[in-house]
């Protein structure tokens, strides 16, 4: 046995073979003794010294070269760093970086970074290729966001676009303005027992007058057509711009009116842009499309089921509400209507009322009309609501009827008009 200290050995290993032995002492419970140990043991020992199963503290700097492998990390109940900055660079403004090559990423919608959660099934934040931040899986933030100095906001749309753009100019405003006006050429007569309807007597876009309509919020007379069912059994088709619906004879013709409605009114909204209705036999079809109207048919296939249509007609208006600026607000509604009829010695009364276009139904109550032997002009004003989307003036519409109840006709003449005022319930910025 060598007396010569290890460290003053002429000859060095700079590496340990699997077949290399070294000199240990090591104790032996009571004494130490000298034995040898081989290199392959040695290095099975190294092994298994590392962060799976022990603790450790960096003495300097470390690099790790993943070699162009990957590393997988499953079933951690938690991953946390904890980072104090230097303030010597290059980590003195950046707590954290992470440098990934997007080059090789597969598509322009490839994410150099996401936070996937496995319950919910969705990426709750990416970070794409191309420097946009992908949200909730739904909807991605801009990159760009103009000059500096334009006041730019986010704003979003209900198919989830997301974009920077400018406040909107100008100050709120607390009411908008509608309004339509015409001279009736030579009277128009109402018979004992019929109803007029107070759009019938306008175009839309001659009549409307320019002065009384605000550029934003303006409303618009929509069509109405309607189709009375005849027949006392069977079926048949009603087509609306190429789609059959079908319409089955069902106890009486209000009943089957009804069942139809009930059954594909919301799909017709929603494929055609047309409301539906019914009141007594009657099926009502309601849109801004005056063409598409005119084209419904109603086919027979059983039986006798049938109907006669007439031609659409502009007779009421539908509230915009639905993806306005004051959607989900409480909308309050001034009324002028205004008209001439001929005079009458009998001084009987008519009956004026607004109405829901969806049943037909008076709000409130009537307001009597009376003819006199010297003036022949007649106005009257309104006030109502509109409550929420699921209000009658937002699914349907409303209009304003004068019931000819006098024993006599009634002959309108000279100025005609209606004035529609909306009041918001906050100011509001179009």
């Amino acid at each position: 046995m060598s007396t010569q200290n290890i460290n003053g050995y002429p000859l060095e290993r700079l590496t340990i073979g699997d077949d290399d032995y070294f000199d240990i002492d090591y104790f032996n419970g009571s004494t130490y003794e000298t034995a040898k140990v081989k290199g392959s043991v040695v290095k099975a020992i190294a092994s298994g010294v590392n962060i799976y199963n022990s603790d450790g503290t960096l003495l300097s700097n470390r690099t790790f070269d993943g070699g162009n492998f990957s590393m997988l990390m499953q079933n951690l109940q938690g991953f946390v760093i904890d980072i104090t900055p230097p303030t010597s660079a290059p980590f003195s403004e950046i707590g954290m970086q992470i440098i990934v090559d997007c080059s090789n990423l597969a598509t322009a919608s490839g994410r150099a970074f996401e936070v996937y959660s496995s319950d919910l099934g969705r990426i709750l934040l990416g970070v794409v290729e191309d420097g946009r931040l992908w949200v909730n899986n739904s909807y991605f933030l801009p990159n760009t966001v103009g000059n500096d100095g334009d006041g730019l906001i986010v704003t979003n749309s209900a198919l989830g676009q997301v974009n920077f753009a400018p406040v909107v100019s100008g100050d709120a405003v607390n009411f908008g303005s509608t309004q339509w006006a015409a001279t009736i050429p030579s009277p128009v007569s109402l018979p004992d027992g019929d109803t007029a309807n107070g759009f019938e007597f306008f175009d839309n876009i001659t009549d409307k007058v320019t002065s009384g309509t605000t550029t934003y919020d303006e409303y618009n007379i929509d069509f109405t057509r309607k189709l009375t069912l005849t027949g006392t059994s069977g079926s048949a088709n009603i087509n609306i711009d190429g789609t059959d619906y079908a319409v089955t004879y069902t106890t009486s013709l209000t009943i089957t009116a009804s069942n139809f409605v009930s059954t594909f009114g919301a799909t017709i909204l929603s494929a055609h842009g047309v409301r539906t209705t019914s009141v007594g036999a009657i099926i009502k079809f309601g849109s801004a499309d005056e063409t598409l109207l005119n084209a419904i048919t109603i086919t027979n296939v059983t039986g006798d089921l049938s109907g006669t249509f007439n031609t659409a007609i502009g007779d009421h208006v539908l509230v915009p509400y639905v993806g306005t600026a004051y959607e989900n607000q409480r909308l309050q509604h001034n009324f002028r209507v205004n008209f001439g009829t001929d005079t009458s010695s009998q001084n009987r009364a008519a009956a004026l009322s607004l109405r829901r276009w969806i049943d037909d139904s008076v709000i409130g109550s009537t307001i009597k009309v009376f003819r006199d032997q010297i003036e022949t002009g007649n106005q009257f004003n309104f006030i109502t609501y509109t409550a929420d989307v699921n209000d009658p003036f937002v699914t349907g519409g409303f209009y304003f009827a004068l019931e000819n109840n006098t024993g006599g006709a009634i002959n309108f003449q000279d100025n005609i008009g209606i004035l529609i005022q909306t009041y918001y319930q906050k100011p509001t910025k179009f």
